[in-house]
């Protein structure tokens, strides 16, 4: 175990979740003091996941020369940037400009925890311990919004809240300069001929893979984002109750996230990966046309998804999972903008009840991707006799 990896990779996912979940609760007085439209501001959310995408995409180019915790206190410095300029900008467009820094911060800062960890885990504990990293953002969720409720009482303004949380990655970077980190991050030694043919070689089951992921996550966010609308438009909740889904539903992702932290199954992550599929479009089925309170659950069957796929991949590609962490998160962020335009439309032509069956639709196919990666890429190794399997 290399504690140090995982203290570093907890404490930035957390700073991620703090600061890629308070835009939300501020939406409303950003658009309010700049006089925009609800749709000119959402540009800001689009602008900001676009450029996550191209940070995710390039992160792995940065990451063949220079070590991940140069990487990671570069990106800091970059999100101490963008959110001085959020704070402090005299007009929308401006506003917008740190958007697409503020993005890319984030993208990069996604991304490496997911490596560190998988990397500092001895394989027996390496689930949990993913399980315990996405259980961080869960909590980074819950605060995200009361700290921007707080800062906003206490000052009037939602451009404190931006200024208040430049304290979280200096602390990132603060801690990865402690003398515990000073051995274990290695400049990358330059790549053989034969490293460069296995990257060729794993493009196509890393990109399989990401697939696998995308459209889970993508299923995830669906009832996480559409939850709220559903429950109002199809049950005639009012504001308050249909928030208290949303709250729901994040409590049960996080109670399931810490337990999988805790325990670890004993069959295969292909046969987890199955079950949660399973049962997480099952409920999205029965809180559409029995109750609305299965949706939450679906909080819960859901969260051991990502941190289990990270696992799997981690197992495949132990020798390149920047690269493949980096395909992941690029084909994750492109899939959820695709996601979010279709299912707009859907709503618009069919209503929201309808457009939420596109959710079990989703954990189908990542179903049968997930069931299919070992006939697609593991034939040769099933037919040799000397493989053991």
């Amino acid at each position: 175990m290399i504690w140090p990896f995982i203290y570093l990779s907890y404490l930035s996912l957390f700073i991620f979740g703090l600061t890629d979940n308070v835009r939300g609760p501020l939406f409303p007085e950003i658009l309010k003091e700049f006089a925009v439209s609800d749709t000119m501001g959402s540009a800001m959310f689009a602008i900001s996941s676009a450029s996550g995408v191209c940070a995710s995409f390039f992160a792995r180019h940065l990451l063949r020369r220079y070590n991940r915790r140069s990487v990671l206190q570069g990106a800091s410095c970059a999100l101490i940037f963008s959110l001085i300029g959020l704070a402090s900008s005299p007009n929308f467009y401006v506003f917008l400009f740190f958007s697409v820094l503020f993005g890319s911060s984030l993208g990069i800062i996604g991304l490496i925890p997911n490596v560190l960890v998988a990397m500092g885990s001895s394989p027996e504990r390496k689930q949990q311990l993913l399980s315990g990293l996405h259980s961080m953002y869960g909590i980074a969720s819950f605060l995200s919004p009361i700290l921007a409720a707080s800062v906003q009482y206490l000052t009037g303004s939602w451009r404190y809240t931006f200024a208040v949380l430049i304290i979280a990655p200096i602390m990132l970077i603060y801690y990865s300069n402690h003398k515990s980190h000073h051995s274990l991050h290695q400049k990358p030694q330059p790549q053989s001929d034969s490293n460069k043919k296995d990257r060729r070689k794993n493009l196509k089951p890393q990109l399989y893979m990401a697939s696998m992921l995308s459209f889970c996550v993508a299923a995830e966010i669906l009832i996480s984002s559409r939850l709220a609308l559903f429950m109002r438009r199809a049950w005639n909740y009012d504001m308050e109750q249909s928030s208290l889904y949303v709250t729901y539903f994040f409590i049960s992702m996080l109670i399931g996230r810490l337990l999988f932290a805790v325990i670890k199954l004993k069959t295969s992550i292909r046969n987890q990966l199955t079950v949660s599929a399973i049962l997480s479009a099952i409920f999205i089925t029965l809180g559409v046309y029995v109750h609305p309170l299965f949706l939450p659950l679906v909080g819960f069957t859901v969260a051991p998804y990502y941190p289990l796929s990270i696992t799997w991949i981690s197992t495949k590609f132990p020798e390149d999972l920047d690269t493949a962490v980096s395909y992941m998160m690029t084909i994750d962020s492109v899939m959820l903008v695709v996601m979010h335009l279709g299912v707009g439309k859907l709503t618009d032509h069919f209503g929201i009840t309808k457009a939420l069956l596109i959710g079990p639709v989703f954990l189908l196919i990542s179903l049968i991707l997930v069931n299919g990666f070992e006939y697609f890429f593991e034939r040769e190794k099933r037919t040799k006799p000397s493989s053991g399997i």
